[in-house]
């Protein structure tokens, strides 16, 4: 090989792809079968939707029909 970089540089590179290529070779198994990771994901959702129930979210420009926090107890 003949390279005109640094000699750390090009040994560097030739033990970085050696390195890669080791990793490249060792089979990687399957962690979650797809079907599987499918049905969790929607559980999951299912799961959300129930906790959720009927809650009404505020209105977006921020107006609300009572105040916050004790300031109710105040205006009696």
């Amino acid at each position: 090989m003949n390279d005109l970089r640094d000699p750390a540089e090009a040994r560097l590179r030739e033990l970085l792809g050696a390195w890669r290529r080791e990793i490249d070779e060792v089979p990687v198994p399957s962690l979650v079968d797809p079907l599987r990771a499918v049905d969790v994901v929607i559980e999951a959702k299912k799961a959300g939707e129930a906790k959720k129930g009927g809650r009404v979210h505020p209105p977006p420009d921020g107006a609300r029909t009572r105040p916050p926090g004790d300031a109710r107890e105040g205006a009696v």
